[in-house]
């Protein structure tokens, strides 16, 4: 492979890589630094027979106790200004992207402040909290087909975004570049803004402990308030507890695993479907 701009490491504890701070070793793991470096690992990996999963911030996965494949860290950082529009990669984490446009006198992503996560991973996800969505204002993606390694341009309405879903989530293709669409406002507004939702985020989860936010979508029940009102909260298994603080959340205290974390949540579907003869989705990705 050409050596460019990445990092790599063999059977590296990926636990160091996610926000749950659970999983075991991966046989691969890159780190790469440009969408170049990035289209150059992918295909080295599927020239060699590889499975490769890209990540960002890895916030909303569960890995398993061994990944017999490669995990291909994203930071590519390239941006630009253009009016009021932000073109950016990929791995751009949206801390600095929130930052970036607070700088520019730009609006847009201050509901998603304290969400950790890459620009990419929430276009992914359709990542969204207080009524807003990274759909919102997306102009167009742009990607590799995982098959072809050909360009394409995928404009909003091509992505099929719904809540926490889109196109991508089908896994063929490797997003490389996004465009948004935003608002001018006032520095100071912004930052009223983004500080105040950041207070209802510090005041409402768990913040003080490694998770994966919200393990469950919502649907016609809401998993958080049933939790809470069957009396589930602080319910432990091993090293995974169901949150004291938002019920919505399975936290690690410390040296959970996965089997740890889905044995809570099979408890938790396995009361709400004798009560309620339906069980909740798993906003979170299982990785395999």
């Amino acid at each position: 492979m050409i050596n460019l701009d990445y990092i790599y490491k063999k059977n590296v504890d990926i636990k160091d890589f996610c926000t749950f701070k659970i999983g075991g070793k991966v046989r691969h793991l890159f780190i790469v630094h440009s969408t170049q470096t990035l289209l150059n690992v992918c295909f080295y990996c599927k020239i060699h027979n590889i499975k490769y999963k890209i990540v960002g911030l890895a916030s909303n996965l569960l890995f398993p106790k061994r990944y017999n494949g490669a995990i291909i860290v994203n930071r590519s950082h390239s941006f630009m200004f253009r009016k009021n529009h932000l073109y950016l990669d990929s791995g751009i984490t949206l801390s600095n992207v929130i930052n970036m446009c607070l700088n520019k006198g730009l609006s847009g992503l201050e509901n998603l402040s304290a969400i950790p996560s890459t620009i990419g991973g929430a276009v992914v996800n359709n990542t969204g909290a207080f009524s807003c969505e990274i759909k919102d204002i997306i102009d167009y993606v742009e990607v590799y087909d995982r098959r072809t390694f050909k360009k394409k341009r995928l404009y909003n309405s091509d992505c099929n975004f719904s809540y926490r879903d889109s196109i991508f989530k089908s896994n063929d293709y490797i997003i490389t570049r996004i465009k948004l669409n935003l608002t001018p406002m006032p520095k100071n507004m912004i930052k009223e803004k983004i500080l105040s939702i950041i207070d209802k985020k510090v005041s409402t989860q768990p913040m003080d402990y490694p998770s994966a936010g919200s393990i469950f979508k919502r649907g016609k029940l809401l998993p958080a308030k049933i939790i809470d009102e069957l009396g589930l909260k602080g319910i432990r298994y091993n090293d995974a507890q169901i949150s004291n603080k938002h019920a919505g959340f399975i936290i690690n205290l410390k040296n959970a695993c996965s089997d740890d974390v889905m044995h809570l949540v099979k408890l938790i579907n396995n009361i709400v479907y004798k009560i309620y003869k339906m069980k909740f989705k798993l906003e979170i990705e299982l990785v395999k």
